[in-house]
C-alpha cells in the first residue's frame, strides 16, 4: 500500500477510537436518554419496569443492532438491552419527528438494561446516541402495533 494510503487508514482508526471513548463527565438530562421523559412516554429500569424476560431482547454489537427490526403489540415497550460489543453503547428510541422517547444508559461491554417505557402505536427509530455511532450502522426500527 502506498504510504499516504496507510496514514489515512490509520487515522481513521484513530478517530473511531476517540468517538467511542467513554466520557467521564457524568451523565445530564441531555446526554443522558434515559433521562428524557415527554408526553409519548417516561423511561423507567427500576422494580416497577418490565422484568428482562418479559422484555424484547436487543443485542448491540459493533456496529449493529440484533435485531434490527423489532415489532411489539401494545403500547408498554420493554427493551432488554445488552453490549456484547468491545465498545460504550446504548439503545435510544426517537419517532419520526427525531423527539428522543427514551433510552438505555450507556452500557459498557457486557452490561445490560431493561428500559419501558409506554408508546403509542406506529414506527419508531432505534438507534445508539453516541456522536458517530448512528451513521456507523447502529440504527433500527421499532413498529409499535395497537393490541
Amino acid at each position: 500500500m502506498r504510504p499516504t494510503l496507510l496514514r489515512t487508514i490509520a487515522l481513521a482508526g484513530v478517530l473511531v477510537l476517540v468517538a467511542c471513548t467513554p466520557s467521564t463527565s457524568s451523565p445530564t438530562a441531555a446526554g443522558n436518554p434515559t433521562a428524557a421523559s415527554t408526553a409519548a412516554g417516561t423511561a423507567s429500569s427500576g422494580p416497577a419496569a418490565t422484568t428482562a424476560s418479559d422484555a424484547t431482547p436487543i443485542q448491540v454489537r459493533d456496529f449493529a443492532l440484533d435485531p434490527g427490526t423489532v415489532s411489539v403489540t401494545g403500547t408498554t415497550v420493554a427493551l432488554a438491552v445488552t453490549n456484547d460489543g468491545p465498545t460504550v453503547h446504548n439503545v435510544t428510541v426517537r419517532d419520526e419527528s427525531g423527539t428522543v422517547l427514551f433510552g438505555s444508559r450507556d452500557l459498557r461491554e457486557g452490561e445490560s438494561e431493561t428500559v419501558t417505557s409506554d408508546v403509542a402505536p406506529g414506527s419508531y427509530v432505534l438507534f445508539c446516541s453516541l456522536a458517530g455511532h448512528e451513521s456507523l450502522g447502529i440504527k433500527g426500527t421499532l413498529t409499535v402495533s395497537a393490541p
